[in-house]
């Protein structure tokens, strides 16, 4: 069983991936809308039952703590870099988001799982709070 730690960094970089395949380069990064989002996205999202040490009341704060850790991370498909925005971004030169999707899928979450975490996390968003790519 993969540790609390191990899990909140599956899900951080998934969740990463999921809103670039949406087409969207940036979210708003006040904390307080990325948690209602993540919980909003989560309590909707089938496989994460597959991810019992997100849990409890506040998974959103979880999520938030594991984005914020991204960045720093050596070994990640996808991070996100955080200022006024957060912007999810690949980490493996040279690959596309279905690349990485494709290698971040498995039995726990499907490539179609990620980015419908994905869409429904930027759905909670108001417009001026999301950046599309162009």
């Amino acid at each position: 069983m993969p540790t609390k730690d191990q899990q909140v960094k599956h899900v951080v970089e998934g969740m990463a991936l999921g809103v670039l395949a949406e087409g969207v380069e940036a979210v708003s990064s006040a904390k307080l809308n990325l948690e209602l989002a993540f919980n909003h996205a989560w309590r909707r999202w089938e496989p994460a039952t597959s991810f019992p040490s997100i849990a409890g009341h506040d998974p959103g704060n979880l999520f938030w703590i594991g984005l914020n850790k991204s960045e720093r991370r050596q070994d990640s498909r996808a991070a996100w870099r955080s200022g006024r925005w957060s912007e999810p971004y690949v980490t493996y030169e040279d690959w596309t988001v279905d690349e990485c999707l494709e290698l971040h899928a498995d039995e726990r979450a499907s490539v179609q799982d990620w980015k419908d975490l994905g869409r429904l996390f930027i759905s909670r968003f108001g417009p001026e709070e999301v950046r599309r790519l162009s």
